[in-house]
């Protein structure tokens, strides 16, 4: 016989979890692709409020009503991509941007407003730019392009150049966030992963719908590296989400009315 507070089960939690986090339209589909990357710990919280009714004499409770019920993510990420970046400045997951880079192959004076480059593949008028020296990042320039002709950027007026440029002075284009251009809520979908020790099994939670739900910090030091708290809100969508087709959640019509913010997977047993 079983000594008291002997385990039932060997489902113990350790170990790295995974969070994806991908739009609406790929909810309950998240590959590893969706990841945001490394992470220190992550904590779902499932948290109900309740009123009791109390009665007789002396009043003693008689009955206990739910009357909400919220569900929020919070991740300690490592990884300060654009993707992580984008979702914590409350933009929303961003579409995968391509690496655009080349180097300077003309010299360019501070206050010119012209700049040749080896190759001008890949960029467009309006994009941002950054100019810096290989091997000196302090000396860094951020510029837009006004126009492009061949392989020599006009660059925007404001935005003159100004420092000296070097032939082989890199120059790349700067897949940038704007911050503070918030207006409207940006919605996403989210899972949590694990791998179950007793079984092997994936066991995890997949949300339909959630919004960023804190702020958004960066620090760093010269004596460890950085992490910052993401903090996700998940939210029940609504009917017109998910009715129709074409709808960004129509995918989950028939899951969503019996599970309506998402669902645990667990590894059996």
């Amino acid at each position: 016989m079983a000594k008291l507070g002997s385990p039932i089960s060997k489902k113990f939690s350790i170990g790295t979890a995974e969070l994806r986090i991908g739009p609406l339209s790929s909810a309950n589909k998240l590959l590893q692709a969706n990841s945001i990357g490394l992470v220190d710990n992550v904590t779902l919280e499932v948290a109900q409020e309740s009123v009791d009714l109390l009665g007789g004499f002396p009043r003693v409770p008689v009955d206990s009503a739910l009357v909400s019920q919220t569900a929020s993510v919070t991740a300690t990420l490592r990884e300060y991509s654009r993707k992580n970046f984008s979702i914590m400045l409350g933009l929303g997951v961003p579409s995968v941007a391509t690496d655009v880079a080349t180097t300077a192959s003309a010299t360019g004076s501070a206050g010119g407003t012209s700049l040749t480059v080896t190759s001008a593949t890949g960029l467009a008028e309006g994009d941002v730019i950054v100019v810096y020296k290989a091997t000196q990042p302090e000396l860094v320039q951020v510029l837009k392009c006004g126009s492009l002709a061949s392989n020599v950027i006009t660059l925007d007026a404001d935005t003159p150049l100004v420092l000296d440029v070097a032939v082989g002075d890199v120059v790349y284009k700067a897949n940038q966030l704007a911050v503070g251009n918030v207006q409207t809520t940006s919605y996403f979908s989210v899972t949590i992963l694990q791998q179950e020790r007793d079984t092997g099994r994936p066991i995890g939670f997949t949300f339909w719908k959630a919004a960023i739900g804190g702020n958004m910090s960066w620090a760093t030091n010269s004596t460890d590296f950085a992490s910052t708290e993401m903090t996700l809100k998940i939210l029940q969508p609504a009917a017109e989400e998910y009715d129709a087709s074409g709808d960004s959640l129509y995918h989950m019509r028939d899951l969503i009315p019996t599970h309506p913010m998402g669902l645990f997977f667990g590894g059996g047993g």
